[in-house]
């Protein structure tokens, strides 16, 4: 029982010391944030490309990797590792309490003061590349059949080559994304 009393007490300590650290960052200075995600948040990533943000991600990324990227490129690293955010070097960072994607997706909006989703997919989900718009015709041989036959407007990856166009699931993304940060404006007024 000792030594599992000891690692709440260490828990519970690293979570007062992230808690007042972050209280003292100012993460709203960048009207366009960029972020990196640590290994457990894929889907976080992954979700917030999807809305354009500046994500990047990788499930090979060591913390010292995290904090390189995020001293380098002036990124905020969205973790839930207290072991991570307590060191010294972490300078940027949001802490994720909750392991439920909504939350964190709402956690991460109220942190940033997110009042709008003007970027709406516009980024690579695979490699948070800008996407760019793409003429139909190069794409033809690109796309099944029937989506090439039934959309007009297609973008495509520079980096790695994806095709991208509005199918069914963009409206039930796009409404999902809206109503969590009108849930989290409306519940913080």
């Amino acid at each position: 029982m000792g030594n599992s009393t000891t690692r709440k007490e260490a828990a519970s300590a690293r979570l007062k010391q992230i808690r007042a650290k972050y209280s003292r960052q100012s993460l709203t200075d960048n009207p366009q944030p960029r972020f990196i995600a640590d290994v457990m948040l894929g889907r976080l990533a992954k979700w917030l490309r999807i809305a354009g943000f500046d994500v990047v991600y990788s499930n090979r990324y060591t913390d010292d990797d995290l904090i390189g990227i995020s001293e380098r490129e002036g990124r905020i690293i969205l973790s839930r590792d207290t072991r991570l955010l307590v060191r010294k070097s972490v300078k940027s960072f949001i802490f994720l309490e909750s392991q439920s994607i909504q939350e964190q997706l709402r956690q991460v909006f109220k942190a940033m003061e997110i009042k709008r989703l003007a970027l709406l997919l516009t980024r690579c989900l695979s490699c948070n590349e800008l996407l760019i718009d793409s003429p139909r015709e190069t794409v033809r041989d690109k796309v099944p059949p029937f989506v090439y036959q039934t959309h007009i407007r297609f973008k495509s990856c520079p980096r790695c080559g994806k095709i991208f166009w509005a199918g069914t699931h963009r409206r039930s993304v796009v409404r999902t994304l809206k109503k969590l940060l009108s849930a989290d404006i409306n519940h913080h007024q």
